[in-house]
């Protein structure tokens, strides 16, 4: 259960942040999310619509999202799925586990995400407006490639409104790429202890490469002022670093 980084960011309105938990290897999956959107942050997320927090040409939301998983776990590539195909995502084919995801949307506006914990601990916090990351910790727990990987976020959502979308979206995916170690950790090392120093160096950076494991989906979801989404996946393809596909979907929220 390595490190992988989850940042779930900037938020306007009252929200309930992070619910954390524990699971053992193999049972939870990481992305790495960065939010602008009235939500609670957790399993599952709520996202509100607020006519009143949006202006033409901005972004209610913009999340950038890694899954880091073993290259041989099976899974599907997004798609829409459920009774009503209203439901867009990943899925799990893990044996004995198929038909779960790491990271889902729904046309009516809902979304979901699923990371590790490196020790077992349940927390709520309350959160209101701001920018918010979330990692194998509590909400905000300062780790460098956390606190590095939401400046770089920041940076991005700043020039949002002037980049034509399709910039925006490359940008991101630059970010969630950026694979310069962040070290040394004192809070991952605090926090993980004996367990997490094997791995540390391998597991540093905002995107993971390591032999047969790493980061292997970058995810990309904007919904702007008038509920119109954009959902970018971009996915590696047979185990391969330089194969990958890239996936986009539109549609508009339901009210």
């Amino acid at each position: 259960m390595p490190p992988e980084l989850l940042c779930a960011g900037r938020c306007v309105g009252q929200a309930r942040a992070a619910q954390a938990w524990h699971c053992h290897p193999g049972q939870g999956h990481s992305v790495w999310d960065a939010v602008r959107m009235p939500l609670r942050v957790g399993t599952p997320v709520n996202i509100q619509r607020r006519e009143d927090s949006v202006t033409e040409g901005s972004y209610r939301l913009i999340l950038a999202a890694n899954r880091d998983e073993f290259y041989s776990r099976p899974s599907k590539l997004a798609d829409f799925w459920g009774n009503n195909n209203e439901i867009l995502s990943g899925l799990d084919m893990e044996e004995g586990k198929e038909g779960g995801t790491w990271l889902g949307i729904s046309t009516r506006g809902k979304l979901a995400a699923l990371t590790n914990y490196l020790q077992p601990r349940l927390d709520w916090q309350a959160r209101g407006r701001g920018a918010y990351g979330l990692s194998n910790a509590l909400l905000e727990t300062p780790w460098r490639k956390l606190c590095f990987g939401k400046q770089l976020f920041l940076e991005a959502v700043e020039r949002s409104q002037a980049l034509p979308k399709d910039v925006l979206i490359a940008n991101l995916l630059d970010v969630l790429n950026n694979e310069e170690a962040q070290l040394p950790d004192p809070a991952i090392e605090d926090q993980g202890g004996e367990y997490v120093q094997p791995m540390l160096s391998k597991y540093a950076a905002v995107c993971v490469r390591c032999p047969g494991y790493g980061t292997r989906t970058n995810t990309i979801i904007l919904v702007d002022a008038d509920g119109h989404v954009t959902f970018t996946e971009r996915s590696m393809m047979d185990k391969d670093f330089s194969h990958w596909e890239t996936r986009t979907y539109e549609f508009t929220l339901q009210s």
